[in-house]
């Protein structure tokens, strides 16, 4: 679907199966009282503002003409929903906004006689009402209440822009398209959409069945739902192309054992400029595990995010429909050496309250940890195999003469490798993401392909510890704290559900009495280190992280749960103080729990950020 589509003339648009109905049928006056700019006003009102609109139908991806007198006039969405676009200098043209059906655009530009300076484009088959300047002047004359709903309106919106809410909305039409053939009734579809049902939502799966009803038919369907899913029967057929106009969000699906064509459908579908990037489910046969095939560039322009599916995990499937639902439980762990151990007391303390663990990411010792869940290890083998990475296997044990960096590194790398393996970011069974600083560009670089354990070495390259990690291009990457230590920003650019953030950094004092620290003799820096002054070691960690600490505070603001283990006593480098910040922050989550409940991650109906207490249900 291309946003460069040249607008339609209006006068040329029509209803899409205009042979089928009358011309204002009983539905749509029905849909009309429910439109808050027309609450209250009354059937005969209605009745009149139809007498003087045009109905018409915009196909999605066209660009709605805002012309002459179109300029100044008001559109009700009746079906469907509109993206508002901006042009920005030297970038892509934005999305900033959604209009979906029940809202009103172009009552701004007619109340203060100003031109629009953003582009309106159908995000999906869209029908809309267009009301005039003169009649829509006709219609506040004769019916103040309208103003009063349109004041109403206005300030709503104002509100949700100053409180910068962030929330987005949940898509309602999922188009399920098939990149392969047999794939036109795949049953993943029909359990997301029974585990939705579970969670309290009316969700249903449309196949090509249905092919032959009228536009009002589609329309009542997805009015009685809350969520549908159009399942495309071959990968280029009517149906699919009409799946894909409908959508809201598009998914393709795809056996993981079988090749996946490089350009399946043109570039035009896949609605690139108007919504996110589509979506790549892998399905996995019962027993097998084949990654994702090699010749498939996910974060090219094609795909954007992945899941992977499992047919015989019922995990996957209910992590699947919490994404649908806007529910899905996002984890971000934060650096902090030897106190990033606190991660696995707290991760402890939510599994044991019910809460899953859908979406992981995290900086350094956080983005360790993070990917044992991504891997699925539970607690015990999660707190065993970090035990022997970063307690017994010691890995600062192998100095160098410091021309680069204290370290070699090589023990760091055998450590990961010897946990992770070959283990791909792209490959592990939950999404997954981990950052570190690039020193070339002055930037964050977000891992989310490639060898883990590669990304994990270069996320916890501290400068002067550890030798930086080379990128393509001689890009050098090091401790992802440099520049973003808890990375909240990069979760909430992509999360769909409550974000958890767990921030271990604290306010580290770091501080020697000598006013000529430094300057003394051998023998006496070596007493003074001695006395617990800090080491060389101690102050490059520090140093480290504390460039990210005014962007670390700014993040938080993002998290929906926030938990801070105090870990007194434990420092970056207290590596056998493994148990203690263990249990420090299994006892710190414990309260936060109680005192604040846990995500709502089971759900439909009551939002993506609402706490529950579990030890009261």
């Amino acid at each position: 679907m291309n946003i460069a589509t040249p607008p339609i003339d209006m006068a040329l648009l029509a209803r899409f199966r205009p042979e089928t109905d009358s011309i204002f049928p009983e539905s749509l006056r029905a849909r009309l009282n429910s439109f808050p700019i027309l609450e209250g006003i009354g059937d005969n009102a209605v009745q009149r503002i139809l007498s003087e609109t045009d109905w018409f139908g915009l196909p999605g991806g066209t660009q709605l003409l805002r012309q002459g007198e179109n300029d100044h006039a008001v559109f009700l969405v009746v079906t469907g929903s509109l993206g508002v676009f901006v042009d920005e200098e030297d970038a892509p043209r934005r999305l900033v906004a959604t209009i979906p059906a029940g809202e009103t655009v172009g009552e701004m530009s007619l109340l203060t006689g100003e031109s629009h300076s953003a582009t309106l484009v159908a995000l999906r088959d869209t029908e809309l009402l267009r009301i005039g300047p003169k009649a829509f002047d006709t219609l506040l004359t004769r019916y103040p209440r309208v103003m009063f709903n349109l004041l109403k309106l206005v300030v709503r919106r104002l509100r949700a822009t100053t409180r910068g809410n962030r929330q987005k909305s949940r898509p309602k039409t999922f188009a399920v398209i098939p990149l392969q053939e047999g794939l036109h009734n795949v049953q993943v579809v029909r359990d997301i959409a029974a585990t939705l049902a579970k969670m309290g939502a009316k969700a249903a799966v449309l196949d090509v069945s249905a092919h032959d009803e009228a536009t009002d038919w589609f329309n009542r369907f997805e009015a009685e739902h809350d969520v549908v899913f159009y399942q495309g029967d071959l990968p280029d057929s009517p149906w699919t192309h009409f799946c894909l106009r409908q959508a809201d969000s598009v998914l393709l699906i795809a056996h993981a054992d079988e090749d996946l064509p490089l350009h399946p459908y043109g570039r035009r579908y896949f609605k690139r400029e108007t919504m996110a990037a589509p979506e790549l489910l892998l399905v996995h046969p019962e027993g097998s595990w084949r990654g994702v095939p090699r010749h498939i560039e996910l974060r090219s322009d094609l795909y954007g995010t992945h899941h992977h599916v499992r047919t015989s995990s019922p995990s996957d499937i209910k992590r699947l429909a919490r994404f649908v639902a806007g529910c899905a439980v996002n984890i971000v762990l934060a650096g902090g050496g030897a106190r990033g151990f606190a991660h696995i007391g707290v991760l402890k303390a939510l599994k044991e309250a019910g809460v899953p663990f859908d979406y992981v990411g995290g900086t350094s010792m956080g983005g360790v940890i993070a990917a044992g869940v991504a891997m699925e290890w539970d607690i015990p083998e999660l707190t065993e195999r970090v035990r022997d990475a970063f307690v017994t296997g010691n890995p600062l044990s192998d100095p160098t003469l410091p021309l680069i960096a204290l370290f070699r590194g090589a023990k760091v790398s055998a450590l990961l490798r010897k946990h992770f393996g070959d283990m791909r970011i792209e490959d592990l069974p939950k999404p997954y993401f981990c950052v570190s600083a690039d020193l070339t560009t002055g930037r964050d670089y977000i891992h989310r392909s490639g060898p883990l354990w590669r990304a994990l070495r270069a996320s916890v390259a501290l400068p002067g510890i550890l030798p930086p990690v080379t990128e393509e291009g001689g890009h050098l990457l090091v401790d992802g704290g440099v520049m973003n230590n808890l990375p909240v920003d990069v979760m909430a650019a992509e999360a769909r559900g409550p974000i958890i953030a767990v921030d271990v950094s604290g306010e580290i004092d770091l501080r020697a009495d000598d006013d000529r620290y430094g300057e003394r003799s051998v023998w006496q820096l070596i007493k003074q280190r001695m006395r617990g002054s800090p080491s060389i070691v101690s102050i490059l960690m520090r140093a480290g992280t504390v460039g990210s600490n005014l962007q670390r505070r700014t993040v938080r603001e993002l998290a929906d749960f926030l938990f801070e283990p105090p870990l007194a006593g434990v420092g970056m480098r207290d590596w056998k103080s493994y148990e203690q910040a263990i249990n420090q922050g299994y006892a710190h989550a414990l309260l936060e729990i109680e005192k604040h409940g846990v995500p709502l991650s089971d759900s439909w109906a009551s939002g993506p950020a609402v706490a529950v207490n579990r030890s009261t249900t």
